[in-house]
């Protein structure tokens, strides 16, 4: 389906604006927290990437544009106290009519070719909640991406329709483009961990006590299949999968596992699957 849209460069203002519009379709978000402009504009001039995806049955309002994608070249902080060069993708946003038809991928597919074009890094990272199933899915097991990282409360409240009275606790992920995983997912391959015989633990989730006794090669650990059908149907049960999330995977990641992906075990549902690093 993403053959039906074509993904373009913005530099224009007119695009800059219809880009804006579609931050507040995607993310249900006042002005005053779409990007402004002259930003967009200057980011797109400055060896940023600003993409749309257009299709000719697209919004009049958006140009055309049913989604698009903000990044930008950053610097990250190694643990000698040097900077690496990285690129920082912002932002990925669909419109809710043209979701799961493949626009992100196209998007996500035409970064990481611009940005080895670019040829200042191959590193790409960018931040999620880890309780979207749906985004773990999409940035660990379609595009090969890892992550190895917790941010408590990153961005601080937030007012936009996704994220309004929740703790905005993320996952960075870490898109290493020339990676053989990356490699074969954007060749549409297979790389997932074989869990079935690598000596999987398998933790419970909420409202059971999380498990923090890591001994086994790989752990799943599960997550909500919909996070915002239950902001719906059980809102009372969210922070307890907040909190059973953080103890989790911050423990985890300082014992040395790495993310690896986002699966569903038969009989026990979705889960996050993680590697303890060699």
């Amino acid at each position: 389906m993403a053959n039906s849209v074509e993904v373009r460069f913005i530099s224009d203002v007119a695009g800059c604006r219809h880009f804006q519009y579609l931050e507040q379709q995607v993310w249900q978000c006042a002005d005053l927290d779409v990007a402004p402009h002259h930003i967009l504009i200057t980011v797109a001039h400055h060896g940023g990437l600003l993409l749309g995806a257009y299709a000719a049955d697209g919004p009049v309002q958006s140009g055309g544009m049913v989604g698009g994608l903000l990044g930008w070249p950053g610097l990250s902080r190694q643990a000698d106290g040097s900077w690496r060069a990285k690129h920082c993708s912002h932002q990925v946003g669909v419109l809710p009519a043209w979701q799961r038809r493949g626009v992100a991928l196209a998007l996500k597919l035409a970064q990481r070719t611009a940005v080895l074009e670019q040829g200042t890094t191959d590193w790409v990272t960018w931040t999620y909640d880890p309780l979207r199933r749906a985004n773990g899915v999409f940035n660990l097991h379609r595009l090969g991406g890892t992550s190895c990282t917790y941010i408590r409360d990153f961005y601080g409240k937030l007012a936009d329709g996704l994220n309004a009275g929740a703790p905005t606790d993320r996952l960075q992920v870490d898109w290493r483009l020339q990676s053989p995983r990356v490699q074969a997912a954007a060749a549409g391959l297979n790389f997932a961990i074989d869990w079935q015989t690598a000596g999987l633990q398998r933790l419970l989730p909420p409202p059971h006590a999380p498990a923090l006794q890591f001994t086994a090669p790989v752990l799943a650990v599960p997550v909500p299949d919909d996070v915002d059908a239950l902001r719906v149907a059980a809102p009372k049960e969210l922070l307890p999968w907040r909190d059973y999330m953080r103890a989790v995977l911050e423990h985890a990641f300082a014992a040395g596992y790495v993310m690896q992906d986002c699966i569903a075990l038969p009989l026990h549902g979705w889960h996050y699957i993680l590697q303890r690093a060699a």
